[in-house]
């Protein structure tokens, strides 16, 4: 991999875009870097703002299939699937909207770029100026990278719960952590509460209907591992000074809601409306190569600094949203599918077995 013209700091940050199944070349991504730091972060989080959001949002579904608690030591445990879908004005962004300092589109009217949620479209191009002391000043254009089509974050988890005393009921959800060789760690926890307060209240418990409210914590954590070096070493380096890049992706989720649903025999409809809302950090750790070069990989300023720990990203997204759905129950074993209205959509499918 060759370095080229400028810095580059986060060129790994594909291991992270497994999710899904899909890949972004190292490459298509670095060309982000060329710039100064502080452009290449401001790039680097627009491109990936969609991501983080739907990664953190998809924690906030498939916490309930039905308003009803279990009865005491009544009990669940359910396979879910959920999914979050950027909405399509995530899908580019506006690079003279970024405050960027040393680059800038070189025709004003071709500005809007693609994020990693949008079409595999090559994006505007960019003239890069650098002026150093001593070598004079460099001037360079190249075409901000391709989206990657990845408007779809799959979540999958493990939930269970069980009835407690006051037409209450206990969650809690987990994936284990998964260490994958040469790609990395995964784990997922989470817990949530529900009682149905209208038992409560005075005239409420004759309502034909189970009204609830919910309340849920969802922490996600993960570490990636990056393998991003120069093909051509200078001033002493060698391979091993970039052996300990990593990619660490940790995020949060809350929900509180309130739970409408009915159920008659083998089918169950509910409803919920509430407020939620989700942190997402991705922070690239390590030691990475800093420089300039040109096309041909003639060092121009041969400083070619190492840069530890360059970049964090943060996305947080909240509001209110409602999803509505159903459950059928065959015996013990139950089937759901919902569906969540709000900026990030949710898809949220499962089955589980069932003892009321």
């Amino acid at each position: 991999m060759k370095i080229k013209k400028n810095p580059f700091i986060l060129g790994a940050i594909i291991s992270l875009l497994l999710i899904g199944g899909k890949i972004v070349a190292q490459e298509q991504i670095a060309i982000y870097l060329r710039g100064n730091i502080g452009d290449a972060e401001k790039l680097a989080t627009a491109y990936m703002k969609p991501f983080g959001n739907m990664f953190g949002n998809s924690l906030n579904g498939g916490w309930y299939t039905s308003a009803k608690p279990h009865g005491l030591f009544g009990f669940d445990v359910t396979f879910n699937f959920t999914m979050a879908m950027a909405p399509s004005s995530d899908k580019t962004f506006d690079v003279t909207k970024l405050g960027l300092a040393s680059l800038s589109p070189v025709d004003p009217a071709k500005v809007k770029s693609q994020s990693i949620a949008g079409s595999k479209t090559t994006g505007p191009a960019m003239e890069y100026t650098q002026t150093v002391p001593g070598a004079g000043t460099f001037t360079t254009q190249f075409n901000l990278p391709k989206g990657a089509g990845i408007s779809l974050t799959p979540m999958p988890m493990i939930q269970a719960s069980i009835g407690l005393p006051y037409h209450t009921e206990l969650i809690g959800r987990y994936f284990p952590t998964v260490d994958i060789p040469k790609v990395g760690k995964f784990g997922m926890w989470g817990f949530g509460i529900k009682n149905e307060f209208k038992e409560f209240i005075p005239g409420f418990k004759r309502l034909p209907f189970n009204v609830s409210f919910l309340f849920g914590y969802t922490k996600l954590t993960s570490e990636f591992d990056v393998s991003y070096k120069p093909e051509v070493y200078v001033d002493g380096n060698i391979a091993a000074d970039y052996n300990n890049q990593k990619l660490d992706l940790n995020a949060k989720g809350y929900t509180a809601r309130l739970l409408i649903g009915k159920s008659i025999p083998i089918l169950t409809v509910y409803a919920g409306v509430g407020y939620s809302k989700s942190k997402t950090n991705i922070d690239l750790k390590g030691n990475y190569p800093f420089g300039l070069t040109d096309d041909a990989g003639t060092i121009k300023v041969a400083d070619n600094n190492d840069v530890v720990n360059p970049l964090s990203m943060n996305f947080n997204d909240s509001g209110v949203s409602f999803n509505a759905g159903l459950r059928v129950k065959l015996s013990v074993i139950a089937f759901h599918f919902d569906y969540t209205v709000g900026k990030y959509a949710l898809y949220n499918a499962g089955v589980g077995i069932n003892f009321r």
